[in-house]
C-alpha cells in the first residue's frame, strides 16, 4: 500500500476512474482490515487485541497520505477524506470479520 502512495499518480491514473476514488480507497482499506483481524483472530480473540489492531489499523491511512504529503509526489493529492474514506473502509472490514467470526462460533 505504501509503494503504491509513492507512484506519481500519472503512471496508472486516468480521469475516468477520478470519480470513483473515494470507492476504492474504501474497498481497499476494507480488505485490509478485514484481512487484518482475521490475522489477529487466528491467534485468539480478546479486547485487548482488537482495540490495539483498530489503533494500527488507524495509523495506516495517516501514514500513506502522509507519505503523499511529504514526499508531494506528482499526481497525487493527499486529501483528508481520503484518511476518513480509508478509516471508515478498514472498520467495515473489521466489523464484517468479527461478525462472521461470531456467526461461525456461534452456529459451531
Amino acid at each position: 500500500m505504501f509503494v503504491n502512495s509513492i507512484i506519481p499518480g500519472f503512471i496508472f491514473s486516468t480521469q475516468s476512474i477520478w470519480k470513483y476514488d473515494k470507492l476504492i480507497h474504501f474497498i481497499e482499506f476494507f480488505i485490509l482490515g478485514f484481512l487484518f483481524i482475521n490475522a489477529i483472530i487466528d491467534r485468539g480473540l480478546n479486547t485487548n487485541k482488537i482495540l490495539i489492531s483498530i489503533l494500527i489499523l488507524a495509523l495506516i491511512p495517516l501514514i500513506d497520505e502522509g507519505l503523499q504529503y511529504v514526499f508531494d509526489i506528482p499526481g497525487r493529492v493527499p486529501e483528508f477524506y481520503d484518511v476518513v474514506f480509508d478509516i471508515a473502509g478498514e472498520y467495515f472490514g473489521v466489523l464484517c470479520s468479527l461478525f462472521i467470526y461470531k456467526v461461525k462460533n456461534k452456529n459451531g
